[in-house]
């Protein structure tokens, strides 16, 4: 779910616009609608700050079919503690996928039980289908499967399908080679600078998780680790999976992947890397307990992997309990640390000093301020197939956090930062006017939607739940909210992800529809 801290005021004074006019053609401020017999239906609508206005709008859409909605703003963690409970009825809530692949968001959001499916959906053929579809290997069989997944997911509703947002980011025009990564990562051994030496990202964030490669589920904390460290394989600003550490992979069966290692690989300390490295890499994330007593959260991550074993000095074996066509897709989330180094120093020692093979290695900084990075001379050039290969154009790369969008802007107009990422649109339409500044986007991998409860009334009715996407006009949010920069969604797959279907098309907007499905439902409505 999203955590950011603002939209911007322009953004927000925009909002009380088009809610007004909302209000207006709807009738709210004009007149008495005429309500029709029945209970009346009351809903809370919950946000976090940085959604608040989007809140308000569906809200007043709600309201204009005769429902009673207010919005109440929660502090994240204290609503998503509500949301596990199964205590709230309606949240404003988006996912960002680690894959171009449902994996990674349709299953943890939407099979039963899963761990992120806090809205209590369920649904005995969709389980069948997301369960027999990651053991699938051709990819037709599999692109089927996932379109009955969708036509069902849309049917059943079981959230208010909303839109993926582009991502937006800005930089200097010093700035070189920069290109904004589907996946929001900032790799920045691949960008130059024509004036200095330094180049400087402002975070959206005001802390990232841990340096430690294997302890979060967090994109920000990805992207400054995945400039310290490196990856059998990594990913294209476009989602192809290239090799990295790995020279080459062989797929002997369904089940086995093969990865031959690099020879000319070093850490930071020196150490070479190779294959004992990558086996302690990927226990130590398998293994309940491993780290200090903890366990990765990544663990999920890594699907139905079995076993890693060492063939010979650069050579490892991957074992899987069931086919996962997907499988390379995933090693692009896990990076190699050094066995010897972390034995040695311990496991709180390594988080507070990390050392990687990536094009930078740690100096110094705070989790809640800033990281320093310094350029890694002895780097073996990174993947071949992204140039420029070699080290780091950049001698110094620092990651600062800060959170507030127009601090961001204000830093990177006065040539304090060099990149920042989640441009919001009012303050990019402002930017576009700088010749200093360069904006640059792409396709997103994050869903934003509005989540129902299924597990109790009114929202474990199929014609209460449809009523709501019917009743909610995504076109005007998008618009005024966003700018326009957004894509609406039919159902909870990506665009840019595997399996989408192009074809079925968003809920229209149609308030007389929504009426029409409550009163169905035994619920009163206005006309």
């Amino acid at each position: 779910m999203g955590k950011g801290k603002d939209h911007g005021l322009s953004r927000c004074l925009t909002a009380l616009v088009v809610l007004a006019a909302i209000l207006v053609f709807t009738g709210l401020i004009a007149g008495s609608p005429i309500q029709a017999s029945g209970k009346t239906l009351s809903i809370i609508v919950d946000a976090v700050a940085d959604r608040a206005d989007e809140a308000e709008i569906i809200a007043t859409y709600l309201r204009a079919v005769g429902v009673e909605a207010e919005v109440r703003l929660w502090e994240w963690n204290a609503l998503k503690d509500r949301l596990e409970a199964g205590e709230r009825q309606m949240y404003l809530s988006d996912w960002g996928s680690a894959y171009f692949d449902p994996f990674d968001l349709v299953i943890p959001r939407l099979a039963t039980g899963d761990r992120g499916n806090y809205s209590g959906y369920s649904n005995a053929e969709l389980d069948h289908l997301l369960d027999k579809v990651q053991r699938l290997v051709d990819p037709n069989e599999r692109k089927e499967a996932y379109f009955k997944a969708q036509d069902i997911i849309f049917h059943d509703a079981p959230w208010i399908f909303g839109y993926a947002l582009n991502e937006v980011e800005a930089a200097r025009v010093e700035i070189t080679n920069w290109q904004p990564s589907m996946d929001s990562r900032i790799n920045l051994h691949d960008v130059g600078i024509t004036q200095g030496d330094t180049i400087v990202v402002a975070m959206k964030e005001d802390k990232i998780v841990t340096l430690d490669p294997a302890m979060y589920r967090d994109r920000p904390t990805e992207t400054v680790l995945r400039n310290i460290f490196d990856g059998l394989v990594t990913r294209t600003w476009d989602g192809k999976v290239v090799p990295e550490i790995a020279e080459s992979w062989t797929v002997p069966s369904d089940n086995t992947y093969v990865f031959n290692l690099r020879k000319d690989v070093k850490f930071h300390n020196g150490d070479p890397l190779d294959a004992d490295d990558v086996v302690f890499t990927f226990k130590r994330i398998m293994e309940e307990g491993a780290i200090a007593g903890q366990t990765s959260p990544r663990a999920g991550l890594l699907g139905p992997l079995e076993s890693v074993r060492k063939i010979d000095q650069y050579t490892v074996e991957f074992t899987l309990a069931n086919p996962f066509p997907i499988f390379p897709q995933a090693l692009v989330h896990f990076q190699i640390v050094p066995e010897g180094y972390i034995k040695e120093v311990g496991d709180s020692g390594f988080a507070a000093k990390p050392v990687g093979a990536g094009p930078f290695k740690f100096k110094e900084g705070r989790l809640d301020d800033q990281i320093v990075l310094e350029r890694f001379e002895e780097y073996y050039g990174g993947s071949p197939e992204i140039p420029p290969i070699g080290i780091a154009p950049a001698k110094t790369a620092i990651f600062r956090m800060i959170p507030e969008a127009t601090v961001r802007v204000a830093a990177l107009k006065a040539g304090e930062v060099h990149i920042i990422q989640q441009l919001p649109p009012d303050l990019a339409v402002t930017l576009s006017k700088d010749k200093n500044i360069q904006i640059k986007s792409v396709e997103g991998t994050r869903v934003y939607c509005v989540e129902l409860n299924c597990r109790r009334a009114p929202f474990d009715d199929i014609r209460v739940r449809q009523a709501m996407n019917y009743a909610v006009d995504w076109d005007v949010i998008l618009e005024s909210i966003y700018g326009g920069d957004a894509i609406r969604l039919a159902c909870a797959f990506l665009p840019s992800g595997f399996g989408f279907n192009p074809d079925l098309a968003p809920y229209p907007y149609d308030p007389e529809k929504a009426r029409t499905l409550l009163e169905e439902a035994g619920y009163s409505v206005k006309r």
